[in-house]
């Protein structure tokens, strides 16, 4: 970690990119078909990294200077060698490995990927937008909500065992069809104190689908379930980035780009399973199985996709606004719920969720 924070120094006196986090998607297959994700669709030829090419990638980013190594998909759940992958990634010593999984499957299946977490202590990433048939169509699965409960009742169990607990995101999109649904989903994760994000849906970057079905206006319904998002205690989403929301959905919002306004810190990066390198928009622009990423970022591939941020006339979500303007402007009583999250301090079972910030 030391030896790679030099290299971070260096990169951020230079203002030059660095690839501090980065996703590797360890297979674009998923077992779920959501509307808003595109993945599983555009699927390339070698839709599963093979493990030794999987090896080259970490070796090339733990010498680059990444800190935070995310494995995703698709469903990582369906890499045939997953805790062979967390392994290996945990053994270069990042400042941290994350996985970020459906959890929906089978029991077995749901299992073998948490044993691989638990023994290596790594966090983990879910996402939960609803219940019922709101859900499924959403996710285009299944009985979603209830396999995905019974995973996240597996993980709660597990966690309340151990002196040190793994730590859990959760992440919840609102579209137009959960929008009534989102008090009740905060209501059921207050539960667990799991650190949740909060975005809306949107259909501009590259891994994203528009569906009209999804699409929110601004209305006085929304404005009012945002609020509520702003209250609970385990929404760590910024406050100024949720009452920019409504804004966002009539075009009105002031350009944050985390590519331009902070390339050494905010700049993000998704590896596909045959290497190729994405951003937020474009095609691949990039190849880190055959460039080191000093090749890459003096590419003309990398030049053209700085070209099209100039061009881009912005968003408003969590994954880039948030490392553009300082997170810190965030609302200052809620960092004592951070806190509390962050040491794992975890709700019981059914205890009430304290509100500590309603007015």
């Amino acid at each position: 970690m030391i030896r790679r924070a030099g290299r971070n120094v260096a990169s951020v006196v230079k203002r030059r990119p660095a690839i501090l986090t980065t996703n590797i998607l360890l297979t674009q297959k998923c077992v779920q078909n959501c509307l808003q994700c595109s993945i599983p669709l555009n699927a390339s030829e070698n839709p599963v990294i093979s493990f030794e090419n999987y090896r080259a990638l970490v070796d090339r980013l733990d010498e680059y200077g990444t800190q935070v190594l995310t494995l995703s998909g698709g469903d990582p759940m369906l890499h045939p060698r997953l805790a062979d992958c967390i392994r290996y990634a945990v053994g270069k010593n990042f400042a941290r490995v994350h996985l970020l999984t459906t959890l929906y499957g089978s029991e077995k299946a749901v299992a073998r990927t948490l044993d691989a977490v638990f023994e290596t202590g790594i966090s983990i990433g879910i996402s939960f937008d609803g219940f019922g048939k709101e859900v499924d169509t959403i996710r285009g699965a299944k009985d979603v909500a209830q396999t995905v409960m019974r995973s996240m009742e597996m993980v709660r169990a597990e966690n309340q065992k151990r002196r040190k607990p793994i730590q859990v995101g959760v992440n919840v999109v609102i579209s137009r069809l959960n929008l009534h649904q989102v008090p009740d989903i905060l209501a059921y994760l207050e539960r667990f104190g799991w650190w949740t994000d909060v975005d809306i849906y949107r259909w501009q970057a590259t891994n994203q689908r528009e569906d009209e079905r999804m699409k929110l206006v601004d209305s006085p319904e929304l404005r009012r379930v945002l609020e509520i998002v702003k209250k609970s205690p385990v929404v760590f989403t910024p406050d100024w980035l949720i009452d920019g929301f409504p804004d966002y959905l009539s075009g009105k919002f002031e350009k944050y780009c985390p590519y331009l306004d902070s390339p050494s810190l905010g700049s993000k990066f998704f590896i596909n399973p045959d290497g190729g390198v994405k951003v937020c928009i474009g095609d691949e622009c990039g190849n880190l199985l055959r460039q080191t990423p000093e090749e890459f970022f003096v590419s003309d591939g990398w030049a053209r996709r700085l070209a099209d941020f100039e061009e881009c006339t912005g968003c408003w979500n969590t994954c880039y606004t948030t490392r553009s303007r300082a997170l810190w402007k965030t609302n200052a009583k809620k960092w004592k719920s951070y806190w509390r999250i962050a040491r794992n301090k975890q709700l019981a079972p059914d205890e009430p969720a304290e509100r500590p910030f309603v007015d």
